[in-house]
């Protein structure tokens, strides 16, 4: 029973620990469980698929791509299939279409269902930028909400596309002049690319953009020359001729007119040359402006019939046509031509209209109301969910305190208890045993003192002895025992070991028996000490080693030495029974 005590408790105890350590990752961690997205099986199939511009090819190669993968892979893959198809059909398109929007939501339901953070980010994100590449600005504001409310948080690792997911970011939160936050997520998108990567350049400009906005000039100068830098290294022309306009709108703001508009032809030269429609028309709409400050009219009217030429192509630009119109509306108040102002003046009541929902200054300012609103909306649920975590752990720790209380309470009561169990089964064994002690004393009492029940007396004792020794072992490890118990079975066991007058008896009555057989030993024997003839004594009466060692106090070693050094010695002179 002890034994298997002993066996038990480290195992409760181990699962006692195991229990709490469970308990305490559980509550106090207090992070939602994901499933783990293979980010590098993600990442490769969409850089194998991110240019074709064919949706049934890239849900060819998806489905040949599901046959080797695991299940949650699998239902990864379909929802980045989807936003990739839906892609191509925007590409095909170039504008807002049906197709595209249905795979988006279909990419977006199914993420959710995966409840996967690092999708939820990519999914939201890609949906967010195919409204804000079409200036709705307003429909892109909550995918956009939700991508960043996931990437402030800092728990994901292993983005998918971290360096485009960082990127369109903050091109949505720099065009609804949150530029810090715009300025943040660049450089975190420059540490996922590389140095000699387009992108990185592209980043670099944008850095600048966003200081530009901001007003530190010092900074947004600092940024433009590193990503012109890289742009030359590299051979990036369309991204060097963007650089130059950005650097032109520098020095338009300090009047340095003919340096901007150096800048900007440079600009308009590259871009044309690289076929990137879309950057030149900004610098043709910049380089108006620039013309009207330096009384170029006709130069500024030119620019601008080039630039509003791109603008009537696309559906989505119509926040450019109305900037084209306010320049418009400059040249002809400063030219007096009021044919020119009145078209102006009949292009911006028509399209404020029209931009008013989408990109312009109205619905950047509400979109950017907006989206601080939910951004406080989240930090304030955000901030209440810390406080009733908190809360929550402060009651499990007093809880749990209480338990410890409570149970460190029950383990000293059950201690106590079985102490005292321990004690009267002790001070019933020390009673029992003087008990057996005066009964043998009082059966050899009432016998003729004879050697056979001298043997059973010793016999009996040696029991006694022997039980009484086990007993003080026991004591002498339990440090709770008392003392005194330890004093009083030291006493029995003085008692039982044979004493001076005891032996003394015992020598009388084998003197009676056995005296020829003693006065053989002393005459044949004179060189027996004393100890070895109590020794030969108590062997003649068939006593075992181990009882004659408890007989005389003494260690069985010596007894059985002593008997082998006899057998050696006076081999074949006594008889058979003298030494067994």
């Amino acid at each position: 029973m002890l034994l298997k005590n002993k066996l038990l408790k480290p195992y409760l105890l181990n699962n006692y620990k195991r229990s709490f350590l469970v308990i305490f990752f559980l509550l106090f961690c207090g992070v939602n469980i994901f499933a783990n997205t293979n980010s590098k099986l993600v990442n490769d199939f969409i850089n194998e698929n991110k240019e074709i511009l064919e949706p049934a090819t890239i849900n060819k190669n998806y489905l040949r791509k599901t046959k080797t993968v695991k299940t949650h892979d699998r239902q990864v893959l379909q929802v980045v299939n989807k936003v990739l198809q839906a892609e191509a059909y925007s590409k095909n398109f170039d504008n807002i279409n049906s197709e595209s929007i249905s795979l988006y939501l279909e990419a977006l339901s199914e993420a959710e269902k995966i409840n996967d953070e690092n999708l939820l980010v990519y999914v939201n994100t890609q949906v967010g930028f195919f409204y804000y590449s079409y200036n709705e600005y307003i429909k892109a504001m909550p995918f956009f909400i939700k991508s960043s409310n996931l990437l402030d948080k800092s728990t994901i690792d292993n983005l998918i596309q971290p360096a485009d997911v960082y990127k369109k970011n903050a091109y949505f939160f720099g065009s609804i002049n949150q530029h810090q936050k715009s300025i943040d997520y660049l450089l975190k998108a420059l540490k996922y690319t590389p140095s000699n990567d387009k992108l990185y350049a592209t980043f670099l400009n944008n850095i600048g953009s966003s200081y530009y906005k901001m007003g530190a000039l010092e900074n947004a100068r600092n940024y433009f020359i590193k990503a012109q830098k890289v742009s030359l290294e590299n051979n990036f022309e369309v991204r060097y001729a963007k650089v130059l306009g950005d650097l032109a709108l520098i020095h338009f703001d300090a009047k340095e007119y003919q340096k901007a508009i150096t800048l900007l032809q440079q600009d308009i030269e590259l871009s044309k040359k690289n076929k990137s429609d879309r950057n030149t028309m900004y610098a043709q709409i910049l380089l108006s402006k620039v013309y009207v400050e330096t009384n170029e009219f006709s130069k500024a009217k030119q620019t601008l019939a080039l630039a509003n030429e791109y603008v009537l192509s696309k559906e989505y630009l119509t926040s450019h046509a109305y900037e084209i119109a306010e320049v418009n509306l400059q040249i002809a108040l400063k030219t007096n031509d009021t044919v020119l102002e009145l078209q102006a003046r009949r292009a911006l009541d028509v399209l404020g209209a029209d931009i008013v929902n989408k990109d312009g200054e109205e619905a950047i300012k509400l979109v950017g109301w907006e989206t601080q609103k939910e951004q406080f909306n989240t930090k304030l649920e955000a901030e209440k969910a810390k406080v009733e975590q908190a809360n929550l752990k402060v009651l499990i720790i007093c809880g749990i305190v209480i338990f410890i209380i409570v149970v460190t309470i029950f383990i000293v009561r059950s201690i106590q208890f079985r102490f005292k169990n321990k004690e009267a089964q002790y001070e019933n064994n020390i009673l029992q045993y003087k008990i057996n002690q005066l009964q043998s004393k009082s059966k050899l009492d009432d016998y003729d003192l004879t050697l056979k029940s001298y043997q059973t007396y010793l016999s009996d004792q040696n029991k006694q002895m022997d039980l009484i020794e086990q007993e003080l072992d026991k004591l002498n490890t339990n440090t709770v025992s008392k003392d005194q118990a330890k004093l009083f079975l030291q006493e029995l066991l003085d008692q039982q070991k044979m004493s001076g007058t005891n032996w003394l008896a015992l020598k009388n009555t084998f003197l009676k028996e056995e005296n020829d057989y003693y006065n053989a030993l002393l005459e044949n024997f004179p060189d027996l000490s004393e100890l070895n003839l109590r020794i030969v004594i108590l062997n003649k009466m068939d006593l075992k080693p181990a009882e004659i060692a408890l007989v005389l106090n003494i260690k069985i070693d010596v007894v059985n030495n002593a008997l082998q050094r006899l057998r050696k010695n006076f081999k074949g002179r006594f008889d058979k029974h003298s030494i067994n």
